[in-house]
């Protein structure tokens, strides 16, 4: 029998791959360049490379969608990179969402010659991660990323949970809006998400800079625009706005006890965007609930690593999110 040794992460923004007892043998964007060699679309780029390329990549997530044919192409070159063999097996890690395509993305392995393959909500791989997992009490866990995961565990179960859309990919395209709009240059994806990740806060009073270079609207010139964390702190702040209204939507449907334990222990939160200037301030004003951040970048990964330790883990979770989808 083919070992599940190998989790793939296929995030909106990087994807991730951890080895059972090694770690993490990759990490790199989730985009590809492609060519049509005969009558075949192959991957010619993938990640960081595709990107500084300077031609026309892709990225496999579009609007919270999965391409499956471009994630394919991607990963088949990755998975050369980390030399994964046929008597290997994968363990996907996914958005809670994405549950419902299980069957492409175990369609996606055996097309890249992987027979053994399983499919789990990387919520799961987080609260393992944190350690959390195998505690009666429940925990509300909140990954921020590209979008938002937000997931009440008890016992390894997801009691109650949600994909969000909402989270640095919106934020990165009101940035870039913004600036449009009121400055007249046109900047590029990277250079939007460069703004959020230097200046973005939820602090009134974080007065910090950033000189950015964009296209000058209508135009084929380049000129650089100064941007402070003030200008954009009322889009950063609505962003956020919206994740807590979600928080306390989930909330609201959680029996008293649930509810109870959840303000005890208050938010596990992980994802590159939940490191922005004072979210635990504005939560705690929010939402009434204290936060506890571990290792955002590389929890979900650490868990996926103790889960791939022990087959039965893996077997025991499987089994529960077949259960719930009965």
């Amino acid at each position: 029998m083919k070992n599940i040794n190998f989790a793939i992460n296929l995030g909106s923004n990087n994807t991730t791959i951890y080895k059972a007892g090694v770690g993490v043998v990759l990490c790199d964007k989730s985009t590809v360049l492609t060519a049509i060699k005969g009558k075949r679309e192959v991957a010619v780029k993938v990640g960081q490379e595709a990107i500084d390329s300077g031609l026309d990549y892709r990225k496999i997530v579009s609007d919270g969608q999965m391409d499956f044919s471009l994630a394919e192409l991607m990963l088949e070159k990755y998975l050369q990179a980390v030399e994964l063999s046929k008597k290997d097996g994968v363990l996907f890690l996914v958005p809670m969402e994405d549950m419902k395509y299980t069957n492409e993305y175990k369609n996606l392995a055996y097309g890249l010659g992987i027979n053994r393959v399983d499919v789990i909500p990387s919520i799961i791989a987080t609260a393992y991660g944190f350690e959390i997992e195998r505690f009666a009490k429940s925990f509300l866990l909140v990954d921020i990323g590209v979008n938002t995961e937000i997931a009440v565990i008890s016992n390894g179960r997801i009691l109650h949970g949600a994909t969000v859309y909402h989270g640095g990919d919106n934020i990165d395209k009101k940035i870039a809006n913004y600036i449009y709009q009121e400055k007249g240059i046109e900047l590029s994806k990277e250079s939007a998400e460069k703004v959020k990740n230097e200046i973005a806060t939820l602090l009134p009073n974080d007065n910090r800079t950033i000189n950015i270079d964009g296209f000058i609207k209508d135009t084929t010139e380049y000129a650089s625009v100064t941007i402070t964390s003030s200008e954009i702190f009322g889009l950063v702040v609505e962003e956020y706005a919206a994740i807590s209204s979600a928080i306390l939507q989930i909330m609201a449907n959680c029996e008293n006890e649930i509810a109870n334990d959840i303000k005890k222990h208050g938010i596990y939160l992980c994802g590159a965007s939940s490191k922005i200037n004072g979210l635990e301030k504005f939560f705690k004003v929010k939402l009434d609930l204290d936060s506890f951040r571990y290792k955002p970048d590389a929890v979900t990964m650490i868990g996926a690593g103790q889960i791939l330790d022990d087959p039965m883990v893996i077997e025991k979770i499987v089994m529960e999110q077949r259960l719930e989808e009965v």
